[in-house]
């Protein structure tokens, strides 16, 4: 469910485009620093927006630095990580272990990779950022358990369903941003989540159906292979990704940015609707960070 809140390459200025690299490295880098190397795999596209977004929002001008990365000896420019980093960082590894947990409890088979990844590398990281943000994982932890519930009782709509990401999305931005924090700014976020939620299960139709697991488009509907579902759903499922996009945009357009805004409108503008039609037409499974 993470790395979908994309830039679209071709429709950005240079200048946003390696703006917008800087702070996914930086972001790296101090997931790296803060969580161990291991960790750096969980770096994705849509904490690296929520970070631009509340750096924006906060007018917290960037620090460029060039640095080596652990992938190439060549030095990238960077955005310094600062105390507000730290903070995305600790919500990332609160979606990170939550995520998981929820793959284990949803998976009709062992998966070890996962749950190596769970238990070595992921929880003594949980538990640091269980301690900065205790209410928020409090959050986090009972709005999985709603959405099990709901799961299990195989009555919801997908609007439901959606609905408990969605919210840990938005209250994930109050938590960071406090009092700076616009009833526009959680709106966006909501949606955001929403909109995140219903493209990652359109995007796992096949692979939950293969491996016999929950799909929030199962419920209503006897799912036998994805030529037939978007027959039968395609209209549907474009106007809830839709819905969802021009309801991001309506309180965006509402935001006051300062800084990042060009970065940010793309993603917003285009990179979703992008990834939103990508799905629609099926021109390939859409590339997400898979953890």
């Amino acid at each position: 469910m993470f790395g979908y809140v994309i830039p679209d390459k071709m429709n950005m200025f240079m200048k946003d485009y390696y703006n917008y690299k800087s702070y996914y490295c930086g972001l790296c880098k101090r997931i790296g620093k803060n969580c161990g190397q291991f960790m750096r795999i969980s770096t994705n596209y849509d904490m690296v927006f929520f970070d631009m977004f509340c750096h924006a929002v906060l007018g917290i001008e960037p620090v460029y630095k060039n640095e080596p990365c652990i992938l190439s000896p060549k030095k990238k420019t960077i955005v310094k990580g600062d105390e507000l980093t730290d903070k995305i960082v600790d919500i990332n590894t609160l979606l990170i272990y939550y995520k998981l947990l929820d793959d284990k409890l949803d998976s009709t088979k062992p998966d070890f990779s996962k749950s190596l990844a769970r238990n070595l590398v992921v929880s003594g990281k949980y538990k640091k950022a269980k301690n900065n943000f205790p209410e928020l994982d409090k959050l986090f932890s009972e709005e999985y358990k709603r959405l099990r519930i709901m799961e299990n009782e195989g009555t919801a709509t997908i609007d439901m369903l959606a609905d408990p990401f969605a919210n840990m999305l938005r209250e994930a931005l109050k938590a960071v941003l406090c009092d700076k924090c616009t009833d526009d700014m959680l709106n966006m976020f909501y949606f955001l989540g929403k909109w995140v939620y219903i493209i990652d299960a359109v995007d796992d139709t096949e692979k939950d159906f293969k491996n016999k697991e929950f799909n929030p488009f199962f419920v209503w509907y006897n799912y036998e292979n994805q030529d037939k579902f978007f027959e039968d759903k395609g209209k549907e499922v474009e106007f809830l990704l839709k819905s969802s996009y021009n309801s991001i945009n309506n309180s965006f357009k509402k935001i006051e940015l300062k800084m990042n805004e060009g970065a940010i409108t793309n993603i917003l503008w285009y990179g979703i609707l992008m990834r939103t039609e990508d799905v629609i037409r099926r021109t390939g499974k859409c590339k997400k960070i898979r953890i």
